[in-house]
């Protein structure tokens, strides 16, 4: 850590301290409340800034925890006012327990549901969180027996602990919040949350579950968010309808986007100034204080994106880091691993020959419109394998067929690879995990990531990272250097995905692809953008990954370059296999020059 922030955590520490001492009951009372909106901010930002989760029912989770601590406590009249108050602390320890039990199980459930259809998006998500806030206010006061109903629960606040002593609670566990969230953003976790944020298909296709990684990341934010809500029911006595509602999830949404988004800190901030604003505020103006923060809520959502204190948050760190230079993780040449192919050697148990994908009757349309028609073709283990069209032939569905099982309409894709057994219809990231690698036709990168990240994310295949360590090193094949240095990205290894050409992202995507050290890699116009000299570099660097046994499938339009490279050709024109044979035989072919000249083919 360097001096200046070891010198602005003291500093703040400090403020903490000496703050209370300053103030009355009642402000150690509502800063206090304010450290627990915090962390629930910290923990939304976490969720919906880092993993790209839209969470609008947040303040649900904050509900349960509450409602668990004052259920556990007191005793319930027929008609649900409180009549006694059971203090012992065994009891508020088992309410913390079941809420946040109840909380994290609910959130896997929820997100389980939500995420897991290859069909679903962000927007099932919003309406199923914002869906079960709504209906758990309605519950509540329908449920007078569980929670007091409109009355809510009061009373219960654990004994034996002043204004003060919260406030010092409080404190620290929004310290500890802080501290555990800084370090997971910044893990080689982090860097796979901020990948499935950015690009999800693309970490999916590197051989990562981005379901599971958002579940994960969505149930731990509920876990924290109803700790919070439990320790807050713990220190004011009370659990209402209020606690569940959406008024207060919105409350949420504006900490996180006017402290910015994906910064931990800012949201902090946020939320912070913005309950004790609204605690005045609330006082003097009730029925306009909720419009001033939608208000406030849209205008930061449209004009500053950005959120209003996460530029001063990225500057600090900007001026931080210019002071005291953070080490940039370095791309260096990776020794082999015994349970992963060599770096630059063969692939274990590799078939020498033999098929690794056997492909027969394919079939895969939209409707009636067939795009692929009983497509047959074998992959063979150390042959470079070209497959040519010309538009609309049904070149970039195959690759998307042959890596998503789930895409057949009929037919078989047999994968041949030894010690993987895949099902049926395997997801991406199961067949990437199996040794298939692939880059996109149009490149596609993680925005927010560096160079060397995505190559350490794309090195991993799938592998879960730390999410408290921070690899300083990038271990590649000495192929994936190779690439590095012929697309131009030498010397670029922290400069953000976002920030490269379209010449660049498209080397980057190959290098990613090839780090992942696959026993077999579709490539979708890799070539694209690139000059005739980088392009003859690819070419030998796709002749070298052949020698050394991978099957090497190239999705190309320019004939020369595929003739140039390529041990065979295999042309489909209209979703069918029209020739298959060596470059010299395919050059010849009356069928492929009718079909690139757009006459019939028969």
């Amino acid at each position: 850590m360097s001096r200046s922030v070891t010198a602005a955590a003291a500093a703040i520490a400090v403020v903490v301290l000496v703050t209370p001492f300053l103030s009355g009951t009642y402000y150690q009372q509502l800063l206090a409340q304010a450290f627990l909106y915090a962390i629930v901010a910290v923990s939304l930002d976490f969720v919906w800034g880092y993993a790209g989760v839209p969470d609008l029912g947040h303040a649900l989770w904050f509900g349960i925890g509450a409602l668990s601590v004052g259920h556990t406590t007191t005793v319930l009249s027929d008609v649900g006012l409180v009549t006694e108050v059971h203090g012992s602390a065994g009891r508020y320890l088992v309410g913390v327990v079941i809420g946040v039990v109840t909380a994290t199980v609910l959130a896997a459930i929820v997100a389980r549901l939500c995420l897991s259809s290859r069909r679903s998006n962000d927007f099932y998500i919003v309406v199923v969180t914002l869906a079960l806030a709504t209906a758990a206010v309605t519950v509540y006061d329908q449920t007078p027996g569980l929670g007091g109903g409109e009355n809510g629960l009061f009373g219960f606040n654990l004994p034996g602990v002043s204004s003060l002593g919260w406030y010092y609670i409080t404190a620290a566990m929004l310290a500890v919040t802080v501290a555990v969230a800084l370090v997971v953003v910044r893990s080689d976790f982090g860097l796979l949350m901020r990948a499935v944020r950015d690009n999800a298909p693309r970490a999916r296709y590197l051989g990562y579950n981005d379901v599971n990684v958002k579940i994960w990341v969505f149930t731990a934010g509920a876990a924290v968010t109803a700790l919070a809500g439990a320790a807050f029911a713990m220190m004011t006595g009370v659990a209402n309808d209020g606690q569940f509602s959406f008024t207060l999830a919105t409350s949420m949404l504006v900490w996180v986007a006017v402290g910015g988004r994906a910064t931990i800190v800012g949201p902090m901030i946020g939320a912070i100034v913005m309950s004790l604003a609204g605690a005045k505020l609330n006082e003097q103006f009730p029925a306009q204080w909720t419009i001033i923060e939608g208000a406030l809520l849209i205008a930061v959502v449209v004009f500053i994106p950005g959120g209003l204190l996460g530029p001063l948050v990225r500057l600090a760190g900007r001026l931080l880091a210019h002071r005291h230079p953070p080490r940039g993780r370095v791309i260096a040449a990776a020794p082999a691993e015994p349970d992963r192919p060599a770096p630059d050697g063969p692939a274990p148990d590799a078939d020498g020959g033999g098929p690794v994908i056997r492909i027969r009757d394919l079939v895969f349309g939209y409707g009636s419109l067939r795009v692929l028609d009983g497509v047959a073709l074998d992959v063979v283990a150390g042959e470079l394998l070209c497959v040519v069209g010309p538009n609309g032939a049904g070149k970039s569905t195959l690759t998307n067929v042959i890596t998503d099982g789930r895409l057949r309409s009929r037919g078989t894709v047999e994968f041949l690879l030894p010690g993987r057994r895949l099902g049926d219809r395997p997801a991406p990231h199961e067949i990437a995990r199996a040794g298939v690698g692939r880059k996109f036709q149009i490149p596609s990168v993680f925005a927010s990531l560096t160079v060397a990240e995505a190559l350490l994310l794309a090195d991993r295949r799938g592998a879960l990272p730390s999410p408290w360590r921070r690899s300083a090193t990038v271990g590649v094949a000495p192929s994936v250097i190779d690439i590095v240095r012929i697309a131009g990205l030498a010397g670029r290894a922290d400069t953000p995905s976002a920030d490269l050409s379209h010449g660049l992202r498209q080397g980057l995507e190959v290098a990613m692809a090839v780090a992942a050290r696959p026993r077999v890699i579709i490539l979708d116009e890799p070539t694209a953008g690139l000059t005739a000299h980088e392009r003859h570099d690819i070419g030998q660097v796709l002749e070298h990954l052949r020698d050394i046994g991978i099957a090497v499938v190239l999705i190309e339009h320019d004939l020369d370059f595929v003739i140039r490279v390529s041990d065979r050709v295999v042309v489909l024109h209209g979703g069918r296999v029209i020739e298959d044979g060596p470059p010299e035989t395919v050059r010849g072919s009356d069928a492929v020059r009718s079909a690139y000249l757009g006459t019939a083919v028969r």
